[in-house]
């Protein structure tokens, strides 16, 4: 604590008053403004010029843009929400290659993608298929796992779904032949 005194400051500046007009001229500059974009420690970035950057005349994001615009990126992202949804408090034995349902029953990826489309007939059986491997694969992030426990998930889904998609693969070159 610092004493205050003759000739001392304590480095608080003095309140002065602001007179209505001048609060709010400066309440509207400041609503005028652009809401500065924060990196991830919370402060401030700086802003590039627009030229710069990737978004500026790049066809792909457009291109991305426009589909997420369209009717059938509308369905993808119902379908993405809709499963990201059902699997909150869904569950990995990554070892025994099963996930758990909330009402415990242990299913494979292919009885798992027929539970769900038993729950949504209308989402497409590929897509529904594609978004449980890549939750597998990246989306399932159990709490209270240590580094080394997740390098070992990591570790066995990738072998998992990678097996999954061979065998996929496998089977539908089978159903091809002219005898089946």
């Amino acid at each position: 604590m610092v004493a205050v005194g003759i000739g001392v400051s304590s480095g608080v500046l003095p309140a002065t008053r602001m007179s209505r007009s001048t609060r709010e001229r400066v309440n509207t500059k400041r609503a005028a403004l652009p809401e500065p974009i924060r990196g991830p420690m919370g402060r401030p970035r700086k802003q590039h010029p627009q030229e710069n950057s990737i978004f500026a005349n790049n066809p792909f994001i457009e291109g991305l843009f426009e589909w997420m615009d369209s009717p059938e990126g509308e369905k993808h992202r119902e379908i993405y929400d809709a499963l990201a949804k059902l699997l909150e408090d869904v569950h990995l034995d990554a070892r025994e290659r099963k996930v758990i349902w909330p009402d415990a029953r242990r299913l494979d990826i292919e009885r798992s993608v027929q539970r769900i489309q038993k729950l949504y007939r209308d989402f497409p059986r590929g897509e529904i298929e594609e978004f449980m491997i890549d939750w597998i694969d990246m989306g399932y992030e159990p709490e209270n796992y240590s580094p080394a426990q997740f390098d070992e998930l990591d570790s066995l889904t990738e072998r998992w779904v990678a097996d999954h998609l061979r065998n996929a693969k496998t089977s539908k070159k089978r159903k091809r032949t002219r005898h089946s």
